[in-house]
């Protein structure tokens, strides 16, 4: 049979796991997911995290990393423009920060 797209990205996962890396990159992981696999995708990060491995997660959704995630890197066209510690900033006020971001290519004054 033929895995779906989160079944595909939990073999990936696991693949990395099983060989022991330390690193973990996911390029855009819920990308084109039902609901029900991007909560295996969370769950393998969650995973991850829990066995003390570290894990980049590159995304256009905050929705979906913003649960699994401990701190975030802001681009703007590969620029690093801002970094934020998640304990340090609400969805919300993410989502502000992204919107000023995508309007003038900076961060607010305040971050």
């Amino acid at each position: 049979g033929t895995l779906s797209g989160g079944e595909r990205q939990g073999v990936a996962i696991a693949r990395a796991l099983y060989f022991e890396a330390n690193l973990i990159i996911l390029d855009e992981p819920t990308v084109g997911l039902s609901l029900s696999e991007t909560s295996k995708v969370l769950d393998f990060v969650r995973e991850i995290k829990e066995r003390g491995k570290s894990c980049v997660i590159i995304s256009h959704n905050i929705y979906h990393v913003y649960p699994v995630a401990d701190r975030f890197v802001i681009l703007d066209r590969g620029k690093n423009i801002g970094e934020i510690n998640k304990e340090d900033v609400s969805l919300h006020s993410l989502e502000n920060i992204l919107a000023h971001v995508a309007k003038t290519g900076r961060m607010p004054d305040d971050y």
